[in-house]
């Protein structure tokens, strides 16, 4: 697993070395660039002067004398030493003079001549590297045209450039060098605010979920990251916190039975001729209670661990619900409580039929039990979204109650008495909402009616 800032210095330093091995490139070509055409320069003035020297010998003298001008012109001291060279030749290519440091040796010719000059690069045959230019210089009289180069050494724009390279070679590694260094402190001051949020997460723990990560001084780029981390801390919290919940609520629900039954059996064996059927009816319920629970916790457990098959077919929402009521009914005449079905025209669905009938089951069971007498339950099936509503009057619920109605074992204080039911309908219902792709949510309107809502699968 690659680190963030090996990644980032695997990405820049060879893209901070391409652009220094371009940078030299270019500027090293163009120094040579400059140089070849400097060398150009100073050759077509050597020729314009060989050519004056030439024009000069002609006007000097007559009978083919040609000694003064051209005397002159080979009498330089540039032509005692290496750097600058000269030779004369008749169009037949014999020759005619050459600068006395050429010794012995001939300038490379060219395959043709012309009267315009010819430049090109040529080696001596000591290995020295020069650029010429040869032409034809037309004679007077109806004389054959003569024929001349001059050469100068590329010796000492080579050198120049060679060491221009060299120089920039270790500039451009003393360049990357520094750049290497400071992307390297660059970077590690920049992910310093990361290591701070890595030391803060291996910190906490079950005690301290309700600590954040600081957002400030955070950059842009980890904010996002520091923004889910917290709203995960968040979510961790509440989760623990309906865990501490469920903890007590479950005690609270094993304890009201239990305690019963001890007392009860314990009453039985120490006067037995005193016990009575009632007392092992009373038993009998009290298991009967821890059996309704722990069943009901089984349930949840095989949905929340989706360990329960969950099949799909076409449902006719209607006669399910009509079923669902049907068996709610004598309870709802006990509780002196009407049902208002609003069920559109045979509205389908592509579910699982098992766990709807479970959802729907829950709802009304809930809305039966905890209804006022004589108020009205509004059952709402359509086709729409919300698909199925169930709403009832629910008058000891407040606002601030909605977000736990879901919980396990959870239940209105003023309904902890009843020994009927433990609190785990609703949740139930949740969790094969959630199974099925489901949304189920519950809302209190302002004239105090709690409305379940089943939403389909986004």
């Amino acid at each position: 697993m690659k680190s963030i800032r090996f990644q980032l210095l695997g990405w820049l330093l060879p893209g901070f070395v391409v652009v220094c091995v371009v940078a030299i490139m270019g500027v090293y070509f163009s120094a040579k660039q400059a140089n070849d055409a400097d060398l150009d320069a100073r050759l077509g003035r050597f020729a314009g002067s060989a050519r004056l020297a030439l024009r000069n010998q002609a006007n000097a003298g007559t009978g083919g004398a040609r000694t003064p001008g051209l005397r002159a012109f080979l009498a330089k001291e540039d032509f005692q030493s290496p750097g600058q060279y000269f030779e004369l030749w008749t169009s037949d290519g014999v020759l005619e003079r050459r600068s006395p440091n050429l010794g012995n040796a001939d300038l490379p010719r060219p395959p043709e001549l012309a009267r315009d000059a010819i430049r090109y690069d040529g080696t001596l045959e000591n290995g020295e590297q020069v650029r010429l230019s040869a032409m034809q210089y037309p004679q007077g009289g109806g004389s054959p045209p003569l024929a001349f180069a001059v050469a100068l050494s590329r010796s000492e724009g080579e050198a120049r450039l060679s060491r221009l390279l060299t120089d920039l070679v270790i500039g451009g590694v003393v360049c990357c060098a520094v750049l290497c260094l400071l992307l390297v402190l660059a970077l590690r001051f920049a992910l310093r605010p990361l290591a701070r949020v890595g030391e803060q997460a291996v910190a906490m723990g079950a005690a301290s979920l309700h600590e954040r990560f600081a957002m400030e001084a955070m950059p842009l780029e980890i904010a996002p990251i520091v923004t889910r981390l917290n709203d995960l801390m968040a979510r961790l919290e509440q989760g623990f916190e309906r865990e501490r919940r469920f903890s007590g609520y479950l005690a609270h629900e094993l304890r009201t039975p239990l305690a019963a039954i001890r007392a009860t059996s314990e009453v039985a064996a120490k006067w037995p001729d005193q016990s009575s059927p009632e007392d092992f009816h009373e038993i009998a319920q009290a298991a009967a209670r821890l059996q309704h629970t722990v069943d009901s916790l089984l349930v949840l457990s095989r949905l929340e661990t989706a360990s329960s098959d969950v099949t799909s077919e076409t449902v006719v929402l209607g006669p399910l619900v009509e079923e669902c009521v049907a068996l709610h009914m004598e309870r709802a005449k006990q509780h002196d409580l009407r049902f208002d079905l609003r069920l559109d025209s045979s509205p389908t669905l592509e579910t699982d039929p098992c766990l709807l009938r479970i959802i729907i089951t829950n709802l009304i069971a809930n809305a039966t039990e905890y209804a006022p007498p004589g108020s009205e339950i509004v059952i709402a099936a359509t086709g729409d979204d919300p698909f199925l509503r169930v709403g009832n009057l629910a008058p000891d619920l407040t606002p601030e109650d909605i977000p736990r109605l879901f919980d396990r074992l959870w239940r209105k204080d003023t309904t902890r008495t009843d020994a009927t039911h433990a609190g785990l309908g609703l949740s139930i219902a949740n969790s094969c909402a959630v199974a099925r792709g489901f949304t189920l949510t519950a809302k209190l309107d302002d004239g105090g009616v709690l409305q379940m809502s089943l939403h389909r699968e986004k």
